[in-house]
């Protein structure tokens, strides 16, 4: 249900998250969130509502990502070439694009010439399903659930259920999340 997808999201969250730093210790801030300074993008206005009300410092629709950044890591996690080189092209020189989608068997073109070399910008893969090496002993799966269970408890994913489907209905929820029409059904 909602809640072990919820729980699974924020584990692979917490491991992406620690893409961020050589070593993710405790350095939680209070001043701008756990992350600092959070700025998502969403082509769809309805989850960018919803990244605004769960906290996101700016929540924007990709065509304003030249107006907010430059950014010093950016995060592509849709799977679409278009969002990695619009990463690249709005973090700023000397920082960092963490790469987290799948891309499949597709093979993608980006723009990586003299602009790009000049910069200093590091692209790095992150592959959720495991934890870095280099923070194994301090991310160990008990600390990782006790925050995943953290998170689950001040983010409350099931306010975000938008609509109750039965299983026969399937196929119309699917459409409805792909329309944007829709945050979370069950």
């Amino acid at each position: 249900g909602l809640l072990v997808n919820a729980i699974v999201s924020l584990e692979k969250g917490q491991i992406l998250v620690s893409s961020l730093h050589s070593k993710e210790e405790n350095t939680q801030g209070k001043s701008n969130g756990l992350f600092g300074i959070v700025t998502t993008f969403e082509m769809q206005k309805s989850r960018l509502a919803v990244a605004s009300a769960m906290g996101c410092s700016q929540a924007l629709l990709p065509g304003d990502a030249h107006r907010a950044g430059p950014f010093d890591v950016c995060i592509e996690i849709s799977g679409n070439s278009r969002a990695l080189q619009s990463a690249i092209d709005n973090t700023a020189n000397g920082g960092r694009v963490i790469v987290a989608s799948w891309y499949g068997n597709e093979n993608i073109h980006l723009k990586l010439g003299l602009d790009f070399h000049r910069s200093h910008k590091t692209i790095k893969t992150s592959q959720v399903s495991t934890i870095p090496a280099e923070l194994t002993e301090l991310w160990s799966k008990e600390r990782r659930f006790g925050l995943t269970w953290e998170l689950v408890r001040q983010l409350k994913p099931s306010s975000l259920i938008s609509r109750k489907l039965s299983l026969d209905q399937a196929q119309l929820a699917y459409e409805l999340l792909e329309k944007g029409e829709e945050i979370a059904i069950i």
